[in-house]
């Protein structure tokens, strides 16, 4: 338990939702001045435990002792008051309110009782904000703050509220890697002041950067708490998942350069200049480049998403004009898009919904759906994709990061695509679910389709393709074969735009 005193107890919590056991019985102790993290697959557990202590939901059975006193939340204002602040992945702050009034929102200084005290309210926040060592203007309105920043007012927030516990959810999911780092800051900030932090990240590296100790959830339930000095990665990873984590790289398949599935010949888009590109049959091709590199723009060209303002795309050795993504989807190419909530899924509708819907042709007859050959065909699909789902009738809404994931691969394969395009494959889903979808890709491409990923994770890349291509500015900077894989030279490629170090 170490000299601190513990300012959170969390004893036997357990939480159900219509027969879904979400937590059973899980275990939580922070100390007073630690970053204690919280991680797990995604549906382990971890946001429901988090808004059980945030009062958004009520647990069934356990007890909570907050401060070294038991407490009931019943709701958030009463986590609120006891001097708990949850900041959530989607920030909760009026963007067409300046940074000082979103700070003491509900609690503006008042002059003679009605007047608002302008000069006190900036002076507080500014005092607020010069203590977490940033430099932002406390009278702009928050809808012209970076991402970074808007999470920094998020936090003076917490500390206007006098928060004595933090619980920070995926903050640097939308981050730069210097607003990350000036995140990283402001994390010691709060530490010094002696206020304790829940953080709740998928990306490893960040929690041994900012962690004190590590609390492992998995199914529903506590697995570990571990100091994160005395651990590693791979350690930390078989906590997660439950099993060591499978080593197996791809093997060095010779991909035969005769079986042409893409020819981009000298395309260029709004965006893009002079792309010159083939993808062969089997072949995992990586697109890598920094942030508006044109990664995606090359995926939407070949998915008729962006029009061609000159040169020519052909699909199977015949020229194509796709005036729209349709077009394309006929030629047998899948786009697996970076929001899968928004372009990927409909999400108020089910698994089987969203499985059919590309290939419902299919299934009609004189008008009529044949429901027990689509089930039948879902079910197989959900079967081989090892999608968990309590039934294909589910909202995929319900559904954990990772298994919309193979909800939106699901679709396209029932559509019969051969040439499958992946936009950040695996981006907000967790390691064990990352594994998954890397053996799905590598199945796919051992039946010959064609494979292009496009990923900001190099390791990836690395890991999956035998071919990485570097996008620089709209064109084409390098090209990689397995043989010369090398981090240091496909980052400097990336972030130089030229091949040569």
């Amino acid at each position: 338990m170490g000299e601190n005193k513990l300012i959170l107890e969390m004893r036997g919590i357990s939480k159900g939702f219509s027969g879904v056991q979400a937590l059973k019985k899980v275990n939580l102790c922070v100390e007073a001045g630690e970053v204690h993290c919280l991680i797990g697959a995604n549906g382990a557990g971890k946001s429901t435990l988090m808004k059980v202590l945030a009062g958004v939901y009520s647990m069934d059975e356990g007890e909570i002792i907050f401060d070294q006193k038991p407490v009931t939340i019943t709701d958030p204002i009463s986590s609120n008051r006891l001097g708990i602040s949850v900041i959530y992945q989607e920030l909760s702050l009026l963007p067409n309110l300046s940074v000082a009034e979103n700070i003491f929102i509900g609690k503006y200084p008042r002059r003679y009782r009605y007047l608002l005290d302008w000069a006190e309210l900036t002076k507080r926040a500014r005092v607020l904000i010069d203590g977490l060592g940033i430099n932002i203007n406390v009278m702009e309105l928050v809808s012209n703050l970076s991402i970074g920043h808007r999470q920094i007012v998020e936090l003076a927030k917490a500390l206007a509220s006098n928060a004595k516990l933090i619980v920070m959810d995926e903050p640097s999911a939308t981050l730069s890697s210097e607003e990350f780092e000036t995140l990283v800051r402001v994390i010691q900030e709060l530490k010094n002041k002696g206020i304790s932090i829940i953080y709740i990240s998928h990306r490893l590296e960040e929690l041994f950067r900012v962690g004190n100790k590590v609390t492992v959830l998995r199914d529903g339930q506590y697995v570990a708490t571990k100091q994160l000095q005395d651990i590693n990665q791979d350690q930390l990873v078989e906590l997660i998942i439950g099993h060591p984590l499978s080593k197996e790289h791809k093997s060095k398949v010779a991909v035969s350069k005769n079986d042409e599935l893409v020819t981009l010949k000298n395309i260029y888009t709004h965006k893009l200049k002079s792309i010159n590109l083939s993808l062969y049959k089997g072949e995992v091709l990586g697109l890598y480049g920094l942030v508006g590199s044109g990664r995606t723009e090359i995926l939407r060209a070949i998915y008729g998403a962006d029009p061609l303002l000159e040169g020519e795309l052909s699909i199977n050795g015949k020229k194509m004009n796709f005036r729209a993504p349709a077009d394309a989807m006929k030629m047998g190419i899948a786009l697996v898009p970076e929001s899968r909530k928004t372009q990927g899924l409909l999400l108020n509708l089910s698994v089987w919904e969203n499985a059919v819907v590309p290939s419902l042709k299919k299934y009609t007859r004189f008008g009529f759906l044949k429901y027990r050959m689509m089930f039948k065909l879902v079910g197989e699909q959900v079967d081989k994709l090892r999608v968990l789902t309590p039934s294909i009738r589910t909202s995929v809404k319900n559904l954990s990061g990772g298994n919309q994931q193979k909800v939106v691969i699901a679709k396209w394969l029932l559509k019969n695509s051969n040439i499958m395009l992946f936009d950040e494959p695996t981006q907000g889903i967790d390691i064990g679910a990352k594994e998954e979808v890397y053996k799905i890709i590598k199945t796919i491409s051992d039946k010959g389709f064609g494979v292009i990923i496009a990923s900001s994770e190099l390791a990836e890349l690395l890991q999956l393709c035998n071919r990485v291509v570097v996008v620089f500015n709209g064109q084409i900077a390098g090209e990689f074969q397995q043989e010369e894989f090398r981090n240091d030279t496909i980052l400097h490629c990336a972030v130089t735009g030229g091949s040569s170090l």
